[in-house]
């Protein structure tokens, strides 16, 4: 007995196999030309298939067939895991950060172990084990997080195509966050600093950060027209409505070193050589931690430019408010908000505390 029109059939593979049983459908038609028989030369038509998946036995794959007609198998089903990845990166990353793009690229790096692996096979079990061996590598919990974001969204991709049904990179976990107390640049890193900045390029770079409270990415993002030398402020900040815009006055010690860089006439304020802007990753790799090696200071990372500012304004007592205001962070203090906004003058105050 025929199946009906549309309804695909099976047939059974030829050799030695473990699941001999192909049941497919027929997708669409196009046209080819003939390379033998009576239309030999001429365009006919012809049928597209998919294959909806091998079997063991006849019956296995007709039944295969039947719950196809009622929850159709997904073209992409048979794709692997890096092919899944490189079909969604190729979209995702257009309408992201560079910065951002990195991370994921990054995080990809853990899971492309897999990469060979059939999509739809993959279980909660398969992404865990990723996370176990990044947690037994020590790895960060930021980059944990990352790895388990990239995993989440591909699995997202993977439902939006009907490959599976539910997000199982979701149901992973990560170990508990240990807070560990944030390490600062001490003082005799600063004066060590300080002392060299005028004989060691790019040293100045490190100390605006540490005085400025900015991220690496709203410094070199800092062009001429974000600084006011009349009045000695800086307008800048990325990343939250509370950092974006914000007015940073320039303390007397690193001012100095601003104007210095604003008399380059670069494409930003902090330029390479050629007077081109550069990235977060290529200012760390070739400029900030060949720095810190050449005055033998422990390798920090430029984040912790921005903690040293903040534990700098703390010790020196300045208002929690001014804090929060000058680093762009909503929570610094949590009653900040039911404070009137600071004056350029008391942000001044504050930050000359240091």
């Amino acid at each position: 007995m025929h199946n009906p029109n549309g309804y695909g059939s099976v047939y059974k593979a030829k050799g030695r196999r473990r699941k001999p049983w192909v049941a497919r459908v027929t997708t669409g038609w196009t046209t080819a030309i003939a390379t033998k028989g009576k239309n030999k030369g001429k365009e006919v038509p012809r049928q597209l298939r998919q294959i909806i998946g091998c079997f063991t036995t006849k019956q296995e794959a007709l039944d295969a067939l039947a719950l196809h007609r009622i929850s159709p198998v997904s073209p992409k089903a048979n794709m692997t895991l890096g092919e899944i990845y490189r079909e969604w990166s190729e979209n995702k990353y257009k309408n992201i950060s560079k910065s951002t793009e990195n991370n994921y690229r990054a995080a990809w790096n853990y899971l492309k172990t897999m990469e060979g692996a059939k999509f739809k096979d993959l279980r909660t079990t398969h992404w865990q084990n990723i996370i176990n061996r990044c947690v037994a590598d020590n790895l960060s919990q930021s980059t944990l997080k990352k790895i388990k974001t990239v995993a989440v969204m591909l699995c997202r991709y993977g439902m939006q195509n009907d490959i599976i049904n539910k997000n199982y990179a979701e149901y992973t976990t990560l170990p508990k966050d240990k807070k560990r107390e944030q390490e600062i640049f001490t003082d005799a890193h600063i004066k060590k600093m300080f002392d060299n900045a005028e004989t060691v390029p790019w040293v100045d770079t490190i100390l605006i950060m540490i005085y400025t409270g900015m991220r690496i990415s709203e410094m070199l993002a800092l062009t001429k027209f974000s600084v006011d030398l009349q009045e000695k402020i800086i307008v800048g900040g990325l990343k939250t409505e509370a950092g974006k815009g914000r007015i940073i006055p320039i303390h007397p010690k690193i001012f100095p070193f601003i104007k210095k860089w604003y008399a380059k006439n670069g494409e930003a304020l902090i330029c390479r050589e050629n007077g081109k802007k550069m990235s977060a990753k290529y200012y760390r790799e070739n400029y900030y931690y060949p720095v810190l090696e050449q005055l033998e200071i422990k390798r920090l990372t430029p984040h912790t430019c921005r903690h040293t500012f903040a534990s700098l304004m703390a010790r020196a007592k300045a208002e929690p408010l001014h804090i929060q205001r000058i680093i762009g962070h909503t929570d610094y203090a949590f009653t900040a908000n039911k404070y009137t906004h600071p004056e350029i003058i008391e942000l001044r105050k504050a930050i000359e505390k240091i």
